[in-house]
């Protein structure tokens, strides 16, 4: 865990304080974590980009996420949560969160996904895909 670094690209229309607080969770955790600003594009608030330098997802989701909480999944759904949480007051939230590795493989997370999809996620081989939630099928799909 000591070689992972995670980036957090931000919508800069956002307030920050959702960002900033994850970031330090994850350096609470041991985790080299940033924090950067995205221009905003047009119409609705942009997915939140969590960049992980590890080739493979699965270990870094079950590794970092295991070290926050008893449970894995739980610590990923928090932390995921704690992104989408934008709307204090009333300001505008992300659409989702997007998990990338270096090697490309990219997992999709949204507001409305049931736990068992973290469940799933942190023994995911995202390796070089992009994966969505397939609520019919309760599983996750190559995008």
């Amino acid at each position: 865990m000591t070689d992972s670094e995670v980036e957090i690209f931000w919508p800069s229309a956002l307030p920050s304080t959702p960002a900033l607080e994850q970031r330090d969770v994850l350096r609470d955790a041991g985790v080299s974590a940033t924090c950067m600003l995205r221009p905003t594009r047009r119409g609705a608030a942009d997915a939140v980009l969590v960049l992980v330098t590890t080739a493979v997802l699965e270990p870094f989701l079950s590794a970092l996420f295991g070290r926050l909480a008893e449970e894995a999944h739980k610590a990923l759904k928090a932390f995921v949560d704690g992104l989408l949480s934008g709307g204090r007051d009333g300001a505008e939230v992300p659409g989702g969160v997007v998990v990338e590795s270096g090697a490309g493989g990219r997992v999709t997370f949204t507001a409305d996904l049931p736990d068992q999809a973290y469940e799933q996620a942190v023994g995911l081989e995202a390796c070089g895909e992009r994966w969505v939630w397939d609520s019919r099928r309760a599983m996750w799909t190559p995008a």
